[in-house]
């Protein structure tokens, strides 16, 4: 089973959404301990990165599954 369409547009947002939640309180935790600039920095570039490091993984994933398959 490949992935394409609507399917591969609803892996990519929930990619976005659950990466960039993990790059924004990486950030938010940095910015509570004091480092104001250089915590919303990481929560911007965090946010961004992760939701796009998090979609390639995924993809790695699915590939990597599908390959396994008979």
């Amino acid at each position: 089973m490949e992935m394409s369409g609507w399917k591969l547009i609803l892996a990519w947002i929930a990619c976005v959404l659950l990466g960039g939640a993990v790059g924004f309180a990486i950030g938010w935790v940095v910015w509570k301990l004091g480092f104001e600039l250089i915590g919303s920095a990481i929560a911007l570039a965090g946010a961004g990165v992760g939701g796009i490091v998090m979609f390639f993984a995924f993809m790695n994933w699915s590939d990597n599954r599908q390959s396994r398959e008979p």
